[in-house]
């Protein structure tokens, strides 16, 4: 359980660090970080895939910092072969450009409505959710 423990970011860590098994350790992180479905997680991943510039830090320190989003994305988003997955995937990302996009005060008053529900709505069901 050690190990695991030493895997985790302090602020995951704490969540799970007085559980009394690693199946229920890893059990509580699956619902927490495990839902494909995660749509808030994802939206965030992607608005810092989006903002991510290399600005004044080295190429090593960039580039370490895209890595770490590209597999975080992975972790709820995994390679898959299945063409409907992929379409989902696809909106998710367009749907989450066009919300990250938006101006902050109208994201802040749609954003909760477009990723509350069970799914991603297409793009063009989101903009007309805007609208």
């Amino acid at each position: 359980m050690t190990w695991l423990l030493n895997s985790l970011k302090e602020k995951i860590n704490s969540s799970v660090m007085f559980m009394s098994t690693a199946k229920d350790m890893w059990d509580t992180l699956k619902m927490m970080y495990g839902d494909e479905k995660n749509l808030s997680t994802v939206f965030k991943i992607y608005e810092r895939l989006f903002e991510l510039k290399q600005g004044d830090r080295s190429i090593h320190e960039f580039y370490g910092e895209l890595k770490s989003l590209i597999d975080e994305l992975e972790m709820h988003q995994p390679s898959v072969t299945d063409a409907a997955t992929l379409r989902g995937y696809h909106q998710d990302l367009t749907m989450s450009k066009f919300l990250s996009g938006l101006s902050p005060t109208l994201r802040s008053q749609v954003r909760g409505h477009i990723l509350g529900g069970d799914s991603i709505p297409t793009l063009t069901a989101t903009f007309l959710r805007v609208m």
